[in-house]
């Protein structure tokens, strides 16, 4: 005789430890535990939402996307849901900012719906992509986090704790930077071809 488990709905996760997602309302769970930096790090199983604060409101994560605004209209990203971000895990670049949500396309589209939004169009950026894998590559390998970026302004960098650990992480970045990059490569790519991309970018309209 088959046996048929009840299903619990996401929201039954609802509480203090686990609160609602700004996008979709469904309650967030822990995600990684976040590399150097102590903090929270959540993410939304619904939509896939990433929070790195306690609490978060729907203006809030609106607010911090929009930062990502360039002169064109366009808003960048890094994508949450990126193979990059789920191959490499605490270790992933995207981590590295002073941003509080990491967002992914599902997210987007929940978050602008709520002020009569959506994407008209979304666009891959392959360069900005293959440098977040293989800075996240060479981060599986440090102690700090985004030495190499970071150095050339387009991360933020998360430098060892002792003198020794941030020593070593140069030598090990050197030595590990080819390979990382003949692998990131193709992986990246890979992430793209398959709208996994590690960073996009998006134009909005109004309904």
């Amino acid at each position: 005789m088959r046996i048929e488990m009840p299903t619990v709905p996401l929201e039954a996760g609802l509480s203090p430890e686990n609160p609602p997602c700004p996008a979709c309302g469904e309650p967030i769970f822990n995600w990684i535990l976040l590399p150097v930096d102590t903090g929270v790090a959540r993410r939304c199983e619904a939509c896939g939402l990433g929070v790195l604060r306690q609490t978060a409101t729907t203006e809030e994560a609106l607010a911090d996307f929009d930062r990502g605004q360039r002169d064109d209209g366009w808003i960048e990203y890094q994508s949450r849901t990126s193979l990059q971000a789920g191959f490499t895990g605490g270790a992933w670049s995207g981590l590295g900012t002073d941003r509080a949500f990491r967002y992914c396309p599902e997210a987007i589209r929940r978050l602008v719906a709520t002020r009569d939004q959506v994407v008209k169009r979304s666009r891959w950026l392959p360069g900005r992509s293959i440098l977040a894998m293989w800075q996240s590559g060479i981060n599986m390998f440090t102690f700090g986090h985004n030495l190499a970026l970071g150095r050339f302004g387009r991360a933020r960098p998360t430098p060892a704790k002792r003198s020794l650990q941030r020593w070593l992480d140069v030598f090990i970045s050197i030595t590990v930077a080819l390979p990382v990059l003949l692998l990131a490569l193709p992986l990246e790519l890979i992430g793209g071809l398959f709208r996994r991309g590690g960073a996009y970018r998006v134009e909005l309209e109004v309904l």
